[in-house]
């Protein structure tokens, strides 16, 4: 099932906006995230490209580190986006590693998705189907 956006979420793409304006470095930082906990607060990450592949950190998961440092763990919606050091943002849906972590959280997680001009979100289920 796909939602609207609503204000909040609309702020939450912003977040992770600013987050990648000021984290940026090209090779290094290009993907950023921002979550909401059920709660209203809101945390963002930055993705860490490591010069070994399989040890990169995406963003959602430096989020999500986020906000479990500052004792929260009642995730309610996240986003993530690349872009470059223009100012040019493209919405991201999280990969198969960040699925499955975001699910661990909560199994009923919203996750925006879409293009900048036409976000909607979805239930990570949608995006994790089979997932027990």
């Amino acid at each position: 099932m796909n939602a609207e956006l609503d204000a909040t979420d609309r702020d939450l793409i912003e977040h992770a906006k600013e987050a990648l304006r000021r984290l940026y470095i090209e090779g290094r930082h290009e993907v950023a995230a921002a979550l909401r906990t059920a709660s209203g607060q809101v945390f963002t990450g930055i993705h860490i490209e490591a010069d070994v592949g399989f040890a990169d950190i995406c963003g959602e998961v430096a989020a999500i580190c986020h906000a479990v440092a500052h004792g929260c763990r009642d995730l309610d919606t996240i986003v993530a986006l690349t872009g470059t050091g223009s100012g040019e943002v493209q919405l991201m849906a999280p990969c198969g590693r960040c699925r499955e972590v975001i699910s661990d959280f909560n199994k009923s997680a919203w996750v925006i998705v879409g293009t900048v001009d036409r976000p909607y979100k979805m239930r990570i289920a949608e995006l994790l189907p089979l997932k027990a």
